[in-house]
């Protein structure tokens, strides 16, 4: 970004980051929080996926709007103003805890953290040296899984009960978001000759990218949804299974590093392939592991990294493709995408449980992997058959 240098440059650096561990951290509490608490009033798992989607559906409807808002407003100005009023909103929704309440609640707090989030990956990757780009995306993403592993460990702490969680959380969303005030009054730059083709125009310029972000939030959100309820039904605790959703975030958090290092040394779509390929096979595993508890722990953070890795590869080669006025409209449509994910994901593992048993969880979310896996394949493919042939 050309108008950042020097200690403004850190500064701006040290908001943005900050943004993606206040939205990720929202992320974490969320969905665990108010799936334990919805279900302990004996909501099905169905509403409790439509509940979950009501959140994601709000990008949707804000992603073609957020573009023009980063060109009109600073984008560290937007972000403050979304991370103070989700701090207030978290307390609301403990003072009020009924499902038909929590709807629009929900849809609010889902505007207002896909704003965080949008404003925060376009100018980390507008800031992002192509030679370092791994690398910074891999810190940007090891901070942002530290809010999401925060998450459930809050819950352990605190549990689901009564007011106290939902204040916890409004306290360290606020703690999280201080050096967001420092950040500065900085825009993305802008590229005269660019045409922007708006939010869904954008996705057809980069199909494979777009939809491994909907497949990485189906899987994501419906295990941080489900899987306490998963762990439970096989006998496990509700604090040992919040705590393996915790290692999750800590494998995204460690190894979301070397992979990114990984990443500006290797064919990046490959990568992709193999996170993918590797987070299949997890998902196959992961009940058999589950009742021996040291195997358990070290698997789900493993398990974090890699499947973590698939969203920043994501972030990656978003980053690599565009520039200027066309990267915030292709970020806003990356993050609409995950919100996709997130509406289609916890609402058809929900349904998919309450026909099939709690026990399919991981089939149901193997299955959308599944389906997804030949369009990289056929892109990594192309790529490398590009590479060969002659000019």
């Amino acid at each position: 970004m050309s108008n950042i240098a020097g200690s403004n440059r850190r500064n701006a650096l040290l908001g943005v980051i900050a943004a993606m561990a206040v939205v990720n951290l929202v992320y974490g509490i969320t969905f665990p929080l108010l799936a334990l608490v919805l279900d302990a009033q004996g909501v099905s798992k169905t509403m409790i996926g439509l509940s979950t989607m009501s959140q994601a559906l709000a990008i949707l409807v804000i992603a073609p709007w957020t573009p023009r808002l980063l060109r009109r407003y600073p984008p560290a100005r937007l972000m403050q103003a979304a991370a103070v009023s989700l701090a207030m909103l978290f307390v609301l929704a403990g003072l009020v805890p009924n499902v038909w309440f929590w709807f629009p609640l929900r849809l609010l707090m889902g505007a207002l953290n896909s704003i965080l989030w949008i404003a925060s990956e376009a100018l980390i990757n507008e800031m992002a040296d192509e030679r370092w780009r791994g690398r910074v995306i891999g810190l940007y993403g090891s901070v942002g899984a530290a809010g999401f592993a925060l998450g459930p460990v809050l819950l352990i702490l605190t549990g689901s009960e009564g007011l106290l969680p939902f204040v916890a959380t409004s306290v360290l969303i606020c703690s999280a978001a201080i050096p967001l005030f420092t950040a500065g009054r900085y825009s993305l730059s802008k590229h005269e000759t660019e045409t922007v083709t708006g939010v869904w125009g954008v996705v057809l310029l980069a199909p494979v990218l777009m939809l491994a972000n909907v497949v990485y939030a189906a899987s994501v959100e419906s295990l941080v949804t489900f899987f306490p309820l998963f762990g439970v039904h096989h006998g496990l605790s509700v604090n040992f299974s919040l705590w393996l959703v915790t290692m999750i975030g800590l494998g995204s958090m460690v190894l979301i590093l070397p992979l990114g290092w990984l990443a500006d040394h290797v064919n990046r779509m490959g990568l992709l392939v193999l996170c993918i390929v590797f987070t299949m096979a997890g998902l196959l595993l992961m009940p058999l592991v589950l009742t021996h508890p040291l195997l358990a722990q070290a698997f789900m953070f493993v398990f974090g990294g890699v499947e973590g890795m698939i969203y920043a590869l994501g972030v990656i080669l978003i980053g690599e493709r565009f520039r200027g006025a066309l990267l915030a409209a292709a970020t806003t449509s990356f993050t609409a995408c995950w919100a996709a994910g997130t509406v289609l994901g916890p609402i058809a593992v929900g349904a998919g449980m309450d026909l099939f048993g709690m026990g399919r969880m991981t089939w149901i979310i193997f299955a959308i992997f599944a389906i997804y896996l030949p369009l990289p394949v056929l892109a990594l493919r192309r790529s490398r058959q590009a590479a060969v042939s002659p000019p």
